[in-house]
């Protein structure tokens, strides 16, 4: 066999759908209404000195439909040359569908600088030429331009001044599959127009420009569930968002209640200072006042909105930040932060159940009357009250993340092997309390009268790995048989579930590709992608939907743009099979799960350099190149692919009839060969080496 590394393709500059420099530009134009109205529309999407002439002869008679053919963030500019009569009207949409005089309809339940919120601006005609501005940002792909009366406006240029970081891609995927290719950039796309700074230019903004950190893209505040998947797709995407992450983590100390527990949200203009835990007692004092925004400055659309209660989160965010300290090693970020983890930690226990579950009282339901703040897990709108399959999941992944913190950081094994028995004690009672043998699949509540079988109950579970080996294959066959459809993972079994709405959730399914991945299902997680983003990628605007119904279709004023519904994680984890298993990358595994495809590549951020990864098979051969370019040690899973193999690492026979040879560390591993102490470029391979590869 072969010693030669696995060939590179060049191709992924091709599929980044960031683009570079501070405009975004029109792709197409094309005219709603009266076509003899408008001289060379075509214009627009030119860099030259050409102009398009809009003339109407009655309101909105005539109309330009921007297309920038991908959604944008930031001020949209529209240069007018010369105008008279009748107010310009500029609408604004991410689905083309839903586009009409005023915009698509879009409004967000909580907003920062995205006010004034809007979808539609309307100017008096300038005197001479100018640049009409929109009062804020806009997240947007389509730009309807037309007049309200009887009128004529000239144009020179449409475009929208980007408002996003410029994240650099030292993270790829290439497959044999072009949607799984698409899925995985249009995922990082998603993400990078979640990136937010901000300056005290705006009303209600703290002095002083605010760092660049991950945000909630449609309505721009920190969400914890939200920046748990986006930090996740970050990690393998750029090492851009180590810092990123690093700075949206540093927002919750300052905020976090006296309880130890966390506001849903926080928000980007908190400013808190990189390494500050916040006050020991929670930020709130009697000093501050009534108002819980008064002592952060914050007020109107950047007021942190503590109307809402996401209990779920606070364990979200120890589990961010173990993570965090898993991908990038930063023990100095973590070790300052640990006293906010050890409170938020405290507060979750204090709220358990005789058997250490988690849960809400029955007094937290939603109760505006009573003057009770609405309660969720991590649906707004879903009865959040008894002990929850999802919370108790995410609760086991920062009880087992506090104890790595523990012992690594803090330097207490005793503390963290406390906290380890206490995650068992909660996995035990989560199986005990919420799976039901009979279906072979977790139920969402016990407080549900209906014992739904929701796909977060389950997707969850399997992400936080709270399942044994059976349990997880019995919870994705359920999945597959019960919630399946064309447009990905329905999120109930009933219409009528006020536990659970019956829709499709982008970060649901997010949340099961990671799970099959992570429990060796990557042929359903590949199959999952194609259902779930292949619908979006063909009916929408190119960016990762919030939510869908169960046939596919989405209503206006849709949210076609959230960043928790991301393939990213998923593929890079799963497809390349990288992750770390040590802190900062010290350690790494390199497992790939090739499923159904024929090649794949991609390369992997770390805090030291990269890790590039190369495999391809035929019918007869496999062969994988692992390019580690950072100092630390890893471990290699070859695919055996349902067959005893012989494998060679670098040409030399390095594993024989079920063992390793020639001094070689390696051992069999369920259908893989593990290869152990794997340090610089190797390449692994079976089968025949005559077998002719297989071409781009």
């Amino acid at each position: 066999m072969s010693s030669q590394p696995v060939p590179e393709r060049h191709a992924e500059r091709d599929l980044v759908v960031h683009v570079d420099g501070p405009h975004v530009v029109p792709e197409s134009v094309t005219v709603e209404g009266d076509g003899t109205q408008v001289t060379n529309a075509n214009g627009l999407t030119r860099n030259d000195e050409d102009v398009t002439t809009l003339n109407t002869s009655d309101s909105r008679s005539a109309t330009l439909i921007v297309d920038l053919g991908r959604v944008a963030m930031g001020t949209v500019e529209v240069g007018v040359a010369r105008a008279d009569g009748a107010p310009i009207r500029v609408a604004y949409a991410q689905f083309r569908q839903f586009l009409r005089p005023d915009g698509d309809g879009m409004d967000a339940p909580f907003g920062t600088d995205a006010y004034p919120w809007s979808r539609v601006g309307v100017f008096q005609p300038p005197d001479g030429s100018a640049i009409l501005e929109s009062p804020g940002k806009r997240e947007t792909r389509y730009i309807a331009i037309t007049l309200d009366g009887p009128g004529q406006l000239v144009i020179d240029v449409v475009r929208v001044r980007q408002a996003i970081y410029p994240v650099r891609y030292d993270g790829s995927f290439l497959s044999s599959d072009d949607l799984l290719n698409r899925a995985w950039y249009h995922s990082a796309y998603t993400g990078d127009l979640a990136t937010v700074s901000e300056d005290s230019s705006l009303p209600g903004a703290p002095e002083g420009p605010s760092p660049w950190m991950l945000t909630v893209t449609y309505d721009r505040i920190l969400f914890m569930a939200d920046l748990h998947l986006q930090a996740l797709a970050g990690y393998y995407q750029s090492s851009d968002y180590f810092w990123l992450v690093r700075n949206t983590l540093q927002q919750f100390g300052p905020v976090q209640n006296p309880d130890g527990s966390f506001p849903a949200a926080s928000s980007h203009l908190v400013n808190g200072k990189p390494g500050d835990p916040g006050p020991p007692d929670g930020w709130r004092s009697p000093e501050d006042g009534p108002d819980p925004d008064a002592a952060l400055g914050l007020a109107g659309p950047y007021s942190i909105h503590r109307d809402t209660r996401i209990d779920s989160f606070t364990a979200f965010w120890v589990a961010a930040l173990a993570d965090y300290y898993r991908y990038t090693g930063d023990a100095e970020l973590v070790g300052s932060l640990l006293p906010v983890a050890r409170r938020a930690v405290e507060f979750l226990r204090g709220r358990t159940s005789g058997d250490g579950l988690f849960y809400e009282p029955e007094d937290q339901r939603t109760n505006p009357d009573a003057g009770i703040p609405m309660v969720a897990n991590w649906s707004p709108l879903d009865i959040a009250a008894g002990t929850d399959s999802f919370s108790n999941a995410v609760y086991h992944d920062a009880l087992l993340g506090l104890a790595l913190l523990e012992t690594d950081v803090a330097d207490d094994p005793e503390a963290g092997r406390r906290l380890e028995q206490q995650a068992e004690r909660v996995r035990q009672a989560l199986i005990a309390r919420l799976w039901d043998s009979r279906a072979g699949a977790m139920i969402l509540n016990d407080d549900d009268p209906l014992r739904d079988h929701t796909a977060d109950a389950n997707a969850g579970n399997l992400m936080f790995r709270t399942l044994d080996a059976q349990r997880a294959r019995s919870a994705m066959a359920f999945l597959d048989q019960s919630l399946r459809t064309p447009y990905g993972t329905r999120a109930s079994e009933y219409t009528d579930n006020p536990y659970r709405a019956s829709d499709i959730q982008g970060y649901i399914n997010a949340m099961e590709a990671l799970g099959r991945v992570r429990y060796g299902d990557g042929q359903g997680a590949v199959d999952l992608i194609r259902r779930w983003w292949g619908h979006m990628l063909a009916k929408g605007p190119g960016t990762g939907w919030f939510a869908w119904h169960n046939d596919g279709s989405v209503e206006r004023g849709a949210f076609a743009n959230s960043s928790w519904t991301t393939a990213l994680p998923a593929l890079s984890e799963g497809v390349l099979g990288v992750r770390p298993t040590g802190p900062g990358y010290r350690r790494w595994e390199v497992a790939p799960q090739p499923a159904d495809l024929h090649w794949a590549q991609g390369r992997v951020p770390t805090p030291g350099g990269s890790i590039a990864v190369r495999w391809e098979r035929t019918e007869n051969r496999f062969a994988l190149t692992v390019e580690p370019s950072q100092d630390g040690e890893g471990e290699v899973a070859v695919p055996l692919l349902g067959a005893a193999r012989e494998i060679t690492m670098d040409g030399e026979v390095a594993w024989r009839d079920g063992s390793a040879t020639g001094g070689v560390s390696a051992y069999q591993r369920g259908d893989a060969v593990v290869f152990g102490g794997i340090r610089g470029e190797h390449t692994f391979a079976w089968g025949d080496s005559s077998d002719a590869r297989e071409s781009a």
